[in-house]
């Protein structure tokens, strides 16, 4: 009997196809959130969604050398097939790059979004701006570490040189070790603001999980570091076919976690429908939405905050001597100092407050609310407090 051939192939397709699966899903859920529920589609979901584009194509060439190769030995394949699968692997450089920079500054203006601290925003700035750049240098580097180019997966046709392998190599330990450190910036930091945010525990526990959910991709980075030494392999396709696996998984990881983190209001809405939560209160909820008279500036609606009793206006009772109709709402008397701390998309606070002391803008009859049984606030007027 023959010797088995090792074949590792299948275990990189299976990666692949599983990966792009659960980031495509992961991103529609995203889209249909920002789009459809939240109504505020803003610069961190066009770079996430710019970032599914890219891990794509990198699913697509990293599957596409699997057929040629990838993860077989090099002396089971032929010259044209090993030369192949080398360059849908040169490709896959290129984009991985591409995505971790994508994903990496989608989740930090998203970060941004919620982040009034000064300090803190400089951190999201600087954790950015090195992610941005060590994936610049290492696209640049991966893209044109042969001369001509074609020499990383062409030496028998041709000739030409390459830069020192171990450049590559320190480069890439290099490249691993600011990944992790931005992903835990990105993972710890917001655990810091929303712990100090006041909200209920449950939901503050809720949002640090999600949010840091980017540990998960500096462990798959962590698991690719002792790897690396295998890059400079002469059995290249088979001996780097665990790095190719584990890059797969930080960039399936850095998309997902980064898409979770905006689904709150879409668990909020499932909770609700199946019983087990509470009314959700969205915002955008568009012309007639019982949620429309209540929007706040910025891309936040004021949302369920406060019990307040109100009653319907008569001409026997106006203390403030204020011209209003019949059957419009207004606080009782002696009622008027409620006030709210929320976070908008251009990251400053506002304050909530009536319109006026001891009343509150009026609504439309059919769109009156049961205060009482809804703890729903009809109008408020917001005032920026941010500075």
């Amino acid at each position: 009997m023959g010797s088995r051939i090792e074949n590792r192939g299948p275990q990189v397709l299976g990666v692949d196809s599983a990966a792009l699966i659960l980031a495509f899903i992961a991103t529609v859920l995203r889209v249909y959130v920002r789009l459809r529920l939240v109504k505020a589609f803003g610069l961190d979901d066009w770079l996430m969604l710019a970032a599914m584009v890219t891990f794509s194509v990198y699913s697509a060439a990293s599957i596409t050398g699997v057929t040629y190769g990838t993860g077989q030995h090099v002396w089971e394949l032929t010259k044209e097939n090993n030369s192949l699968a080398k360059k849908w692997w040169w490709c896959c450089y290129l984009s991985y790059s591409c995505t971790m920079s994508l994903a990496k500054l989608s989740i930090g203006f998203f970060l941004l979004r919620v982040t009034v601290n000064q300090i803190h925003r400089w951190i999201i700035y600087m954790a950015m701006g090195l992610s941005v750049i060590s994936c610049m240098v290492f696209f640049f580097v991966s893209t044109f570490q042969c001369h001509p180019v074609s020499y990383f997966w062409d030496k028998h046709t041709q000739t030409g040189t390459c830069i020192d392998i171990d450049i590559v190599i320190s480069l890439s330990y290099a490249f691993s070790a600011i990944s992790i450190t931005t992903d835990f910036t990105f993972a710890l930091l917001p655990a810091w603001i929303v712990w100090h945010l006041n909200m209920k525990p449950r939901t503050k526990v809720a949002l640090i999980v999600l949010m840091g959910m980017g540990c998960f991709a500096s462990a798959a980075v962590a698991i690719r570091i002792p790897h690396m030494k295998h890059i400079a392999s002469d059995d290249f396709l088979y001996a780097t076919s665990y790095i190719a696996i584990w890059s797969t998984v930080e960039q399936c990881l850095a998309i997902t976690a980064g898409c979770l983190a905006t689904l709150q209001p879409l668990a909020k809405s499932l909770g609700y429908k199946l019983g087990i939560a509470s009314r959700p209160s969205l915002p955008g909820g568009g012309a007639g939405s019982k949620f429309d008279s209540f929007k706040m500036t910025g891309e936040i609606s004021v949302r369920r905050s406060f019990t307040r009793r109100t009653e319907t206006y008569s001409s026997m009772s106006n203390p403030l001597n204020k011209p209003m109709q019949e059957g419009e709402l207004r606080l009782q008397p002696g009622i008027s100092g409620y006030s709210a701390v929320c976070y908008n998309t251009t990251s400053s606070q506002e304050e909530l407050r009536p319109a006026e002391p001891g009343l509150i803008t009026p609504i439309s009859e059919g769109h009156r609310m049961k205060d009482e049984e809804e703890g729903i606030i009809p109008v408020v007027r917001a005032r920026d407090i941010s500075q």
